[in-house]
């Protein structure tokens, strides 16, 4: 399969020669759904068969030889072929601009998007075994940062993921890309007024800590056998002050004593007094 650009609507569009089943911009979105990219997020996504895919597509001049990651594609390859899904080898140039030139590994999935799912209540705190924490973000926008906080989610084993349904960053494959995948194994939920989702899950006996510099104490001075509700807020603004008043208790990541800080002078090293909302997530 290849691609050609077709004038229409007074703007340039990439179409398949095959079929034209697919006529994209260069967004890297189509009609009813949009192009995943990257091994991980596309090997997860055929796995997981959350989203209905319409084919896969793989670079034509990729040699599996020469690849670490030559088995995972190849299990790609063999998902998407049980699950009846067509594979079509596309050169570089066309999953560039399917991609808008991000790093797709040579492996592309087009299908459905995948949306938040809403939830205006948590559940209430199990009654026995191991804490649990929730993670809930205020109004993240930056989609490399949300992929990050998913991906460290997953990892640490988080009971689920609450984001504020504004100006959040939605789930595209940019986040998808950041999370190596994670986004498509976790349900990310949303709730459409944040505030009074805290305010509930307080009521119901959550421990909400919020992450913040003022007035914060260290995350081991926290009860550690309380279910904890983790709130992060965005880039920069950090909490709303009305989310700030929903927590229990604020906590801070310390600073560490290391030897190439001590090198800095202190008026210097004010300037960065904080840690990325995707690396302090973790």
């Amino acid at each position: 399969v290849s691609y050609r650009r077709e004038a229409a609507a007074g703007y340039d569009e990439w179409a398949e020669v095959d079929d034209g089943a697919a006529v994209v911009g260069d967004g890297g979105e189509y009609d009813g759904g949009e192009y995943l990219y990257g091994v991980s997020s596309v090997l997860c996504a055929l796995q997981t068969g959350r989203r209905s895919a319409t084919r896969l597509l793989l670079q034509d001049s990729m040699v599996l030889a020469k690849r670490k990651d030559a088995a995972l594609v190849r299990t790609a390859e063999r998902l998407a072929a049980e699950g009846g899904l067509p594979v079509s080898r596309v050169d570089k140039h066309s999953l560039n601009l399917l991609t808008r030139d991000r790093p797709h590994q040579g492996v592309v999935l087009q299908a459905e998007a995948l949306g938040f799912e809403p939830m205006p209540l948590l559940p209430p705190p199990p009654s026995e075994g191991a804490r649990a924490v929730w993670l809930a973000l205020d109004e993240v926008s930056d989609p490399q940062n949300l992929g990050s906080l998913l991906r460290s989610a997953l990892f640490l084993g988080a009971a689920g993921v609450l984001v504020s349904e504004k100006n959040s960053a939605p789930l595209t494959p940019a986040v998808s890309r950041a999370s190596a995948g994670a986004m498509e194994l976790l349900r990310v939920h949303s709730s459409r007024n944040l505030v009074r989702t805290l305010a509930a899950a307080r009521e119901a006996g959550w421990l909400v800590a919020g992450a913040a510099l003022e007035e914060s104490t260290l995350p081991s001075q926290l009860d550690r056998e309380r279910h904890t509700v983790l709130v992060l807020g965005s880039e920069g603004r950090g909490l709303r002050t009305s989310v700030l008043r929903e927590c229990d208790a604020v906590v801070r990541v310390p600073r560490g004593e290391a030897t190439a800080a001590a090198a800095v002078p202190a008026e210097q090293l004010a300037l960065v007094d904080s840690l990325n909302v995707g690396v302090a997530g973790g």
